[in-house]
């Protein structure tokens, strides 16, 4: 390896320790005649050596650093499923600028110079602490703005210029443009845009790491920013790394989804095969032959209770009713949905086929415990239960026989749910 580049990742290591395991893993690959330093999707490091010896340790480490928040934070990826496989040139053009911008700002806050030559928020005259999207969707707006005035301005210019159009006007906007010469601009973990001197998927000859060794990577990378962040304190990190890294170790559920995802799979490992019965011919009754029995499929029942006490607000009641909502689209046969209100005691009974048909009866203290275990013992019984509430109450002190679900409408009373039950968190972000 060579020797300035092995000072330089080292440096990098000690100025965030937290991308020692990002930038030790980048795969050294030598280029003469590239001009800079890039990564590509598959974590190689290319460099020039003449690009490393005509500048310090100093700005070195920040470029390999740079490189590697490239890599850990999927810029290839995600420009893609935003841009697609075959973007127009203006796009792309925007997003190198906008991911570039996002990654120096990180490093600008970790107290980090940026090069001259490097792009900044600043320089753009954009704000700062934003994601890459976010550049490029405020990027791509102000391109709108210009191209917007420059025809305004061409359309008055025509007016007052008659029919004749010059020769370099229309021409330069059309979108038969081919892109920018790729060669130039940066690697592929960018905006995973192969380069024509990139050596493609790892291979014998040319060794890169897989998807899953880059997840492997990326874990850890996000454990240990969780780590420093713990024993240096909050603002240790730039906030945009700690909150990518917090999205990766504990990433974000959409309730709807996983409520959905909880009932089906009560239902469906509880209602069975079915049963047979003589009340009912069967389709397939030879004519004058035995009599034979018809097979019944069983109603997957579910009962929701739904906690009216006086601490429920309207918001919590109406995150209720889109419980109640999900559940009768979750199944087979809205027949089987039964719904019981109420505080301390059942105030309200009845079997509903949409949501409106709901009277949210109540408004006193706080029992659960009791309607979840009336809820139980109904017949027929059901096979799940979804409890609607804000967490302030008590609960049965063992397993009442059907699946149960709680459905929390207050996310910091979710330790007071017992272990028995399943919990879904209605509103995840408070």
């Amino acid at each position: 390896m060579n020797q300035k580049l092995a000072e330089a990742r080292i440096l990098a290591a000690r100025k965030m320790p937290y991308m020692t395991h990002q930038v030790m893993t980048l795969i050294p690959v030598e280029r003469p005649g590239l001009n800079t330093m890039a990564v590509d999707e598959y974590c190689r490091l290319y460099f020039d050596p003449a690009f490393l010896e005509g500048r310090d340790l100093t700005h070195l480490s920040f470029v390999v650093l740079h490189e590697a928040i490239h890599v850990w934070s999927k810029h290839a990826r995600r420009g893609v499923r935003l841009l697609g496989e075959k973007p127009a040139a203006d796009r792309l053009d925007l997003w190198r600028l906008a991911v570039d911008a996002a990654v120096n700002d990180v490093l600008e806050q970790s107290g980090l110079p940026c090069p001259e030559e490097g792009v900044t928020p600043a320089k753009l005259d954009l704000p700062r602490n934003k994601s890459a999207e976010e550049y490029f969707d405020l990027l791509l707006q102000r391109a709108a703005e210009q191209q917007q005035q420059q025809q305004q301005q061409g359309e008055s210019e025509q007016s007052s210029e008659g029919e004749g159009q010059s020769e370099t006007g229309d021409e330069q906007s059309g979108e038969g443009e081919g892109q920018p010469d790729a060669s130039q601009i940066g690697g592929s973990a960018a905006d995973g845009q192969p380069r024509p001197w990139e050596d493609g998927p790892p291979s014998a000859e040319h060794p890169g790491m897989d998807e899953h060794e880059q997840n492997l990577v990326e874990a850890a990378v996000a454990k240990a920013i969780e780590n420093y962040q713990q024993q240096r304190g909050r603002g240790s990190v730039p906030g945009g790394l700690a909150r990518a890294a917090a999205d990766l170790l504990r990433p974000k559920v959409d309730p709807a989804r996983e409520l959905l995802a909880k009932v089906k799979y009560a239902v469906g490992c509880t209602s069975g095969f079915g049963d047979f019965t003589y009340r009912k011919p069967n389709r397939r009754q030879p004519a004058g032959g035995a009599l034979l029995p018809a097979h019944v499929k069983p109603i997957p029942r579910v009962t929701v209770v739904v906690d009216t006490s006086g601490s429920m607000e309207q918001h919590d009641l109406a995150l209720a009713l889109g419980v109640i909502g999900n559940a009768l689209r979750s199944l087979p046969d809205p027949r089987g949905l039964r719904v019981l209100a109420g505080d301390t005691a059942v105030a309200c009974a009845k079997n509903v086929f949409r949501p409106e048909q709901i009277e949210l009866a109540g408004g006193g203290g706080t029992d659960m415990s009791a309607m979840i275990v009336a809820a139980a013992e109904e017949r027929p019984a059901p096979k799940a239960i979804l409890v609607v509430t804000d967490g302030y109450t008590g609960w049965p002190r063992e397993p009442v026989g059907p699946r149960v679900v709680v459905c929390l409408t207050q996310a910091y009373m979710a330790d007071s749910v017992p272990k028995w039950m399943d919990t879904v968190v209605l509103n995840p972000g408070e």
